[in-house]
C-alpha cells in the first residue's frame, strides 16, 4: 500500500514575534547569512516561522498518527490527518484567523513510500544486493550493508530493510526509539522503497498543483512511485541468470547477444573496478540502454528466491508470514532499560534543525519528530 512519511508545507501569514517568544518558540540564527527564524516542536509536528511572513510545518504522517513511521498510513484517510493538523494549528494560534486551513498550504517536500514484502530474510538480502547494482539515472548512488540511497540536491531514492533501520537506531541513537517502534509486527522481511521529493523537484514537476489536498492522495503518490520505478527499470522483474541469457538470445543477433551476455555476466559477478577497466562508461551506458529498451533487467538474481517481488504491485500481501523477531524486540527493550534514558525536554539541538533544509544521512530522515 502506498503511503507518505514526511511532508513539508508552508503558508503566508503575519504572526507577532512577541507572541511566539511568549509561547515558547525558540529563536534560530542562520550562521551562513544571519537570517532569523523561530521554531517550535509540538510533539511530532515541527513548526517554523520566518519574519518575512512564512509559516512552515514539517512532520512524518505515520509517526504523527501512529507514533512510529514503520506503519503504513492509508491515504484514503488523509482527511483525518488534515483535520488533526488543523486542530493543532488552531491550538497554537487560537486568536489568529488569517492562517488558511492546512489543506490549502503549499507542499514543498513529500516522501511517498511503499513496503515491499520478501518471503523471508534470505530473499530480502538477495533483493537488496540486486538493488545495489542497479543504475539510478542522474542520481549519485551510496550503498550500505542493508540498503541503498541514490540522490541529488532535489530528490532522493531510499531503499532499505525497515527492521534493520530500527535496530540501527536502537544501537546508535536509542533515544529515537519509541515503544510503538517495538510493537510493529510483520516488518522483518520488508523492503522500504521511499522517494523523497524536495522543494525544487516538487515545484518543477507539479508547478501550481502543490496544495496539501492535491498531493496527499493515494493516486497522486502511486503515480509518483510508478514513474520513478519505471525510470530505474524496476518495472522489469529481476530474473535468474539463465532466464536473462535466454531473453537476450531471443531478442538479439548472435554476435550482439554474445557481447551483451558477457557484459551482464561481468556486471553482476565482477567488482566495479574490473567492469570500469574493461568497458568505457559510454559502452556501459549503451548496453544498459539497449537492454532496458527490450524490457530486460540487466541485474539477475544471484540466488534462488522463494517468491519473486513485483515492484509495481503496491498491494499488501493477503496472508503475511512475516513476523518481527520477538528475540530482537526483547534485545532492544533490554538496551533501552540498560541505557536508562531520562524523560527528554522538548529541546531541539541546532544540528538537528538542518534536516528541515538539507538531505539527511540515510537512516536519520524522520520528518522532524
Amino acid at each position: 500500500m502506498v503511503s507518505v512519511d514526511t511532508i513539508r508545507a508552508y503558508t503566508y501569514t503575519n504572526i507577532n514575534i512577541n507572541y511566539l517568544i511568549k509561547n515558547g518558540w525558540r529563536k534560530w540564527v542562520n550562521r551562513k547569512d544571519g537570517t532569523v527564524s523561530y521554531f517550535k516542536k509540538d510533539k511530532h509536528l515541527l513548526f517554523w516561522y520566518f519574519p518575512q511572513g512564512i509559516l512552515l510545518i514539517k512532520f512524518s504522517i505515520s509517526k504523527f498518527y501512529y507514533g512510529t513511521n514503520a506503519k503504513v498510513f492509508d491515504l484514503n484517510n488523509a482527511s483525518l490527518i488534515i483535520k488533526l493538523v488543523n486542530h493543532r494549528i488552531k491550538r497554537l494560534f487560537p486568536s489568529s484567523s488569517s492562517i488558511v486551513p492546512f489543506e490549502n498550504w503549499t507542499c514543498s517536500e513529500i516522501h511517498p513510500f511503499v513496503h515491499l514484502h520478501a518471503d523471508n530474510v534470505k530473499d530480502k538480502i538477495t533483493y537488496l544486493e540486486c538493488l545495489k547494482k542497479l543504475y539510478y539515472p542522474r542520481l549519485k548512488k551510496h550503498t550500505y550493508p542493508m540498503g541503498i540511497q541514490a540522490r541529488n540536491k532535489s530528490r532522493s531514492i531510499n531503499i532499505y530493510s525497515k527492521s534493520d533501520e530500527i535496530e540501527f537506531r536502537a544501537d546508535n541513537k536509542p533515544s529515537s526509539i519509541s515503544f510503538q517502534d517495538l510493537s510493529i509486527n510483520n516488518i522483518e522481511n520488508v523492503i522500504r522503497f521511499e522517494y523523497q521529493l524536495k522543494k525544487h523537484s516538487v515545484k518543477y514537476h507539479f508547478k501550481n498543483n502543490r496544495k496539501v489536498k492535491d498531493v496527499l492522495r493515494k493516486d497522486f503518490c502511486q503515480n509518483i512511485l510508478l514513474s520513478v520505478i519505471k525510470d530505474i527499470g524496476l518495472d522489469n522483474s529481476f530474473l535468474y541468470k539463465q532466464e536473462v541469457i535466454n531473453r537476450i538470445k531471443k531478442e538479439f543477433s548472435k554476435v550482439k547477444a554474445r557481447n551483451l551476455i558477457e557484459f551482464i555476466t561481468y556486471f553482476n559477478e565482477k567488482p566495479e573496478d574490473f567492469i570500469n577497466a574493461k568497458y568505457p562508461k559510454k559502452t556501459q551506458t549503451n548496453y544498459l540502454r539497449i537492454l532496458k529498451e527490450k524490457n530486460i533487467n540487466y541485474v539477475f538474481l544471484p540466488y534462488k528466491v522463494s517468491q519473486k517481488i513485483d515492484f509495481t504491485n503496491f498491494e499488501e500481501p493477503t496472508k503475511s508470514t512475516l513476523q518481527f523477531s520477538l528475540f530482537k524486540i526483547l534485545l532492544i527493550i533490554a538496551l533501552l532499560k540498560f541505557c536508562n534514558i531520562p524523560q527528554k525536554k522538548y529541546y531541539i539541538k541546532p544540528v538537528a534543525l538542518t534536516s528541515v533544509f538539507t538531505t539527511e544521512a540515510y537512516y536519520y530522515e524522520d520528518g522532524g519528530g
